[in-house]
């Protein structure tokens, strides 16, 4: 088995960290996984892409992902300036942090990763950091990493409150992510 993923969003929503820390928590459960961030200008609110494979046997290829299983898209206003589904594999999902269903693909989640990333004051200079909410839809949609190994790398990554925190946007994201009919 071979997932590979395409995060977008824009720089500051933490698409980077969030790859990262999916790739912690699967390597935590035996399995094989990398991240794989692309950069360009980067800046606060410019578009962002990191790409991502998990795996249960030892990921060889090292370049970005061109067809992904699925695409999650932390930042809605995305939607309106680029095709977001472009690539996506027939039987393939969308995953969009909103609280509005649009249905733009066959295979569509939502979750509200802004309105639980404020509701825990995971805010930064303004921008709400939806990564770890993120994350937790996205292991709920592909039925792994395991929360117990995503609270695990969040809290190794994030001491203290700050980790207690992203822990539970992890769960929320996971519990509150929607299949769009």
């Amino acid at each position: 088995m071979l997932i590979e993923i395409a995060l977008r969003g824009r720089g500051g929503q933490g698409v980077v960290t969030a790859g990262e820390l999916m790739v912690k928590a699967t390597v935590l459960e035996d399995k094989y996984a990398q991240s794989i961030p692309f950069y360009g200008g980067e800046r606060r609110g410019a578009p962002v892409v990191s790409f991502l494979r998990l795996s249960d046997k030892p990921v060889l290829l090292h370049r970005e992902v061109y067809n992904p299983d699925g695409v999650a898209v932390f930042d809605p206003s995305l939607t309106k300036i680029m095709d977001v589904t472009q690539g996506i594999k027939e039987d393939g999902f969308l995953l969009i942090n909103t609280s509005e269903a649009k249905k733009i693909w066959k295979n569509e989640y939502i979750v509200d990763a802004t309105s639980i990333a404020k509701d825990l004051g995971l805010v930064i200079a303004g921008w709400a950091v939806v990564n770890t909410t993120m994350i937790g839809a996205l292991a709920k949609i592909l039925g792994m990493p395991s929360l117990t190994s995503l609270e695990e790398a969040i809290k190794e990554e994030f001491p203290g409150k700050l980790g207690e925190l992203n822990a539970e946007a992890v769960e929320r994201g996971y519990k509150e992510v929607k299949k769009v009919d």
